[in-house]
């Protein structure tokens, strides 16, 4: 990408965002994990460059932050948050040395920044390697405002994190496709179904509408 088209990514990012919020949505989560575009410059084994955005740790994480800043001076920072994955494989996505003194200062550079929260995501359910639990500290160190834990989550580790206080919130995404009442079974702590991994990403009702609902 030469400098030109990053330009014109981060505007489709903010006109988005913005365009979210006008169709009245509440706010909006940079997607900067699971390999995409905002990861990719993040992370050196994608991000070959030599100009301002590759390279160094500070540079790498720039075009997330312009996206950040800029996202939030169109539709306010109490409406933006942002999802992360280190340690993510999606999308041939690798380990390198630094992963987490680079996460740490994104952390905090987007702290300064307001944004309302950080989505930490952990791909290790799916066969990516854990997310550590010192690179968890440091964002949680270095970003002051609402940390959000996901992957794999079930109620007993759920609760064990937020008890810990490795987060503020736990995001379901599996539990909550096959547990349509899935906040009420958690809080009667009642069995959940177990999601049909095999009926993600398909077409017609199943694994869709067709999970039961009793407790």
């Amino acid at each position: 990408m030469s400098v030109e088209e990053i330009e014109n990514t981060i505007e489709e990012y903010v006109k988005s965002a913005r365009l979210a919020v006008e169709a009245g949505f509440d706010g909006v989560e940079l997607h900067g994990a699971n390999g995409y575009l905002i990861e990719q410059f993040i992370n050196p084994t994608a991000n070959q460059r030599s100009d301002q955005y590759g390279g160094s740790a500070e540079n790498r994480i720039r075009f997330a932050l312009e996206i950040a800043k800029r996202t939030i001076e169109a539709i306010g920072k109490n409406k933006v948050g942002i999802r992360v994955s280190p340690y993510g494989a999606s999308n041939d996505m690798a380990n390198y040395e630094g992963l987490e003194e680079t996460y740490a200062l994104l952390a905090e550079k987007l702290s300064a920044l307001g944004l309302v929260y950080i989505h930490v995501v952990d791909h290790s359910a799916l066969g990516a390697p854990p997310v550590s639990t010192s690179v968890k500290n440091l964002i949680r160190q270095n970003f002051k405002q609402t940390v959000i834990l996901s992957g794999g989550y079930d109620p007993e580790r759920a609760e064990k994190d937020l008890n810990e206080g490795k987060g503020d919130i736990v995001s379901f995404g599996r539990y909550f496709i096959s547990n349509p009442n899935l906040v009420e079974k958690l809080i009667k702590g009642a069995k959940l179904n177990e999601p049909d991994m095999s009926t993600f990403y398909t077409p017609g009702e199943k694994g869709y509408i067709d999970y039961p609902a009793g407790l």
